[in-house]
């Protein structure tokens, strides 16, 4: 299955494949996010050709049925089923029922590295593509999600209440499978490795810096990357700054030159050009979609 199709971000995705979209979803940049499937999916653009994204998401039905791809297999996804497509893999919507009801949570890896880290050696999360839930847990699923969907509608952004609510879903789909993917030592290199980039992305943007940091090789640190976010440290790298520019061009009084020499890019237009790589959007776009 080989494509040259870059990986999608949450907004390229939604823009390419989800046209009529309510203008606040689109706009939503929250690393956790949830939607019905009546919200979210109903009139997709069903794909020729399967993309890769840029985040994680998983697609729980209640009701009608979802035929999705993830890389040579595609998964019919019924009442009490749900399938799990991780940053990276090959997928494409298939096919979606008249009557298809649920729920779509997309989120970023880093909520799942978090997960990780706080279960500790005995809680890593072994990643399965489909799920068939029993009886019990699949409502208890739907439960979580109607007050996940709630609760992240909420003014204040109340991360100690809602992220729990999702940990918990993940919780329950942990015991649906066996293999494990990652050890812990991949974990906390990624989660070091992640902290260093949040303190010091702005005058460093050298993966062979960071790895000498954390005394280990490039290549290493680049393998521990992609086995827990399935993204290179250079992508995670200019995945913070480019989070880090978004907080920046909330702030009307700077231009977009000036915020690019904030972080130390060499040009403005260099730095527009990683910005829209990453975001589908050029930052005077991204400021007047906020705008609006």
């Amino acid at each position: 299955m080989k494509s040259t199709f870059k990986v999608l971000s949450n907004f390229e995705y939604k823009k390419n494949y989800l046209p009529f979209l309510d203008p606040q979803i689109l706009g939503n940049t929250n690393s956790l996010q949830v939607y019905s499937i009546q919200q979210y999916l109903k009139g997709i653009v069903i794909p020729v050709q399967a993309y890769r994204t840029s985040f994680n998401f998983i697609i729980f039905v209640a009701e009608g049925y979802i035929e999705q791809q993830i890389n040579k297999d595609t998964y019919t996804v019924t009442c009490g089923a749900c399938v799990h497509v991780r940053e990276g893999v090959w997928t494409a919507t298939q096919a979606i029922s008249d009557n298809a009801e649920g729920f779509v949570v997309v989120y970023e890896s880093d909520i799942l590295t978090q997960y990780l880290l706080l279960q500790g050696k005995q809680g890593e999360f072994r990643y399965t593509p489909f799920y068939n839930l029993e009886l019990y847990d699949h409502q208890a699923v739907i439960a979580s999600l109607l007050l996940l969907e709630e609760e992240l509608k909420h003014p204040q952004n109340r991360v100690t209440i809602y992220m729990p609510l999702f940990y918990s879903i993940l919780s329950r789909l942990n015991y649906y499978v066996i293999d494990t993917t990652w050890s812990v030592r991949d974990i906390e290199i990624a989660y070091r490795f992640k902290q260093l980039v949040q303190q010091h992305h702005v005058e460093n943007r050298c993966v062979t810096r960071y790895a000498g940091l954390l005394c280990i090789s490039e290549n290493y640190l680049n393998r521990c990357m992609k086995r827990v976010t399935g993204q290179s440290a250079k992508q995670w790298i200019n995945q913070i700054s480019i989070q880090h520019s978004k907080l920046l061009l909330r702030d009307l009084t700077k231009d977009i030159a000036e915020i690019a020499y904030e972080l130390n890019y060499p040009s403005p237009s260099y730095f527009s050009k990683i910005f829209k790589r990453s975001t589908g959007q050029s930052p005077n776009a991204y400021r007047h979609l906020l705008s609006n």
